[in-house]
């Protein structure tokens, strides 16, 4: 009896997870352009910093960081000086979690290392301004408020290091186990609840880590269904073909993905390029146990994605047909 119990309980388990997976929404929404005067040869990142979006122009010639108001999309100013000066950058590379609404900010192939401000340059002040000597030294992302962290070196036994009120910790698994290797990846970070996301762009993968204290501790891992790697040489080598997740944020009811639905559009990805009509046009929404709920086309080709905790409000730099700042409600 206590057998057959056990039975039917498997049965209406796998049923469920069965019906979960063939009852996901392909949803098509139609968004709102904010500004379509986004002028660049390709766009970097693209942050949403309270009731400003920040997107990153890494091919600028005069200033990389441009800040706009979220609702109206109106640009408010430019920061982040161009140049081999002090307090200029050659290649700029910016961290896409932002504390005290200033954005870390080092030249990949130069000297400077600072926070640009965006408080300061609405107020009309110089917006750069130095680190500590100890951020200098660490040489580490700043997430939160005395929280930093980096990547391990390959063959780590753990994926990531932080530093967490002084405390050293070591964490993360490898997405691809058998293989001690770091992989192209984008993050995103929820200083409320402690949650961090990390996603693959090499391969459909997701996992969510909870802050614990000073440390993170994995919550759970969803792996897609293409398979796009062999393990030859004792390296990964990725079928470029499928891509995983372009971006990734947080909103107040979903992980957001950036992603291809391969079902209805099945892009040889090594054609892309910088072709902004053949990325993607759909967002994946997980909630906040791994499910996939819904498959949201957005009515036009996205590159950046970007949320917060407060709403399920998405905004977006697209196509329609040259780069634009949207948005639009999930």
């Amino acid at each position: 009896m206590y057998k057959n119990i056990i039975i039917i309980f498997v049965f209406f388990l796998i049923s469920s997870c069965e019906s979960k997976k063939t009852t996901i929404q392909r949803i098509n929404l139609q968004s709102q352009v904010l500004n379509d005067e986004i002028f660049t040869m390709m766009p970097g990142d693209l942050l949403l910093v309270d009731n400003y979006l920040v997107w990153s122009d890494p091919f600028a010639r005069d200033y990389f960081l441009h800040i706009h108001n979220s609702l109206t999309g109106e640009e408010l100013g430019v920061m982040g000086k161009v140049g081999e000066g002090p307090k200029e950058f050659v290649t700029p590379v910016i961290n896409r979690c932002c504390v005290n609404r200033q954005i870390f900010a080092v030249d990949a192939n130069g000297k400077t290392v600072g926070y640009l401000s965006i408080d300061s340059l609405l107020s009309g002040k110089e917006p750069f301004c130095e680190v500590t000597g100890k951020e200098k030294e660490m040489k580490m992302e700043k997430m939160d408020h005395d929280l930093y962290i980096e990547s391990t070196d390959d063959g780590s036994d753990v994926y990531f290091r932080t530093m967490i009120n002084g405390q050293e910790s070591f964490w993360g698994v490898y997405p691809i186990p058998e293989m001690k290797q770091h992989i192209g990846s984008y993050q995103s970070y929820d200083p409320v609840k402690g949650l961090f996301v990390f996603t693959s762009f090499n391969f459909p993968y997701l996992a969510l880590y909870k802050r614990d204290k000073t440390t993170f501790t994995l919550q759970w891992e969803h792996k897609g269904n293409e398979e796009n790697y062999i393990i030859a040489d004792d390296r990964i080598v990725f079928d470029r073909k499928i891509r995983g997740m372009r971006d990734v944020c947080m909103s107040k009811d979903y992980i957001i993905t950036l992603e291809r639905d391969r079902e209805t559009d099945p892009m040889d990805e090594t054609t892309v390029r910088r072709n902004i009509s053949k990325c993607p046009r759909t967002v994946f929404l997980y909630d906040y146990t791994g499910c996939l709920l819904k498959i949201v086309d957005v009515g036009m080709p996205i590159m950046r994605i970007a949320a917060n905790r407060n709403s399920n409000v998405l905004y977006m730099i697209g196509g329609n047909p040259d780069y634009v700042l949207a948005k639009c409600e999930l």
